[in-house]
């Protein structure tokens, strides 16, 4: 009958196996996550989705703690996501956020918030990262993170407003809205 090995001598992983299983954890709801950020932009939420996988493979020993590479790779990912301002300035394919489940109002929401605000919305509302994850996504933690969380639901709540046809509450939206994070990133 064999004997088990014991814990410290299996053989340790090969370097590209510990690269596909990181890609393997963090690639479906960090291109969700993008696709959120950009309004719904596929070919560039994908590009910037690979490119923060293929930084944080580079620095897999530093991101051993998966809640910690999540954050990591999100702060990658708005780095280079670039001038996301709101008002219109970017343009929204409300067909892809419409297959992910979002209305026009949710739509409208996520248009009014600058990249930081969007960022900081997705993260602690949608994926409910911790605070100090959320802290590390947007660069901002203690008071300037929680002025940046209130600013991204009020610009949030005024864009969903103006064209939505329920009042806003948890209600069918925040079922909606959680709907619409399960399918994006899962």
């Amino acid at each position: 009958m064999p004997t088990a090995m014991p814990n410290d001598q299996l053989p340790a992983p090969s370097p590209d196996l510990v690269r596909a299983a990181f890609r393997e954890l963090h690639a479906r709801r960090l291109h969700g996550f993008a696709q959120l950020l950009v309004l719904g932009d596929r070919a560039f939420a994908a590009r910037l989705a690979a490119d923060a996988l293929a930084s944080g493979a580079q620095n897999i020993d530093d991101l051993r703690h998966p809640e910690r590479a999540a954050a990591w790779l999100r702060q990658h990912v708005v780095a280079r996501a670039g001038g996301t301002a709101a008002g219109g300035s970017q343009a929204v394919d409300r067909h892809v956020l419409g297959d992910l489940g979002a209305d026009d109002g949710v739509v409208a929401g996520l248009a009014m918030l600058r990249r930081h605000e969007r960022a900081a919305l997705i993260a602690s509302a949608i994926e409910r990262l911790d605070r100090r994850d959320v802290a590390t996504i947007v660069g901002r933690d203690g008071g300037a993170l929680d002025r940046l969380l209130r600013r991204a639901r009020t610009r949030y709540l005024q864009g969903y407003t103006a064209v939505a046809h329920e009042p806003l509450g948890d209600g069918p939206l925040t079922a909606r809205i959680r709907d619409v994070a399960q399918r994006t990133l899962t």
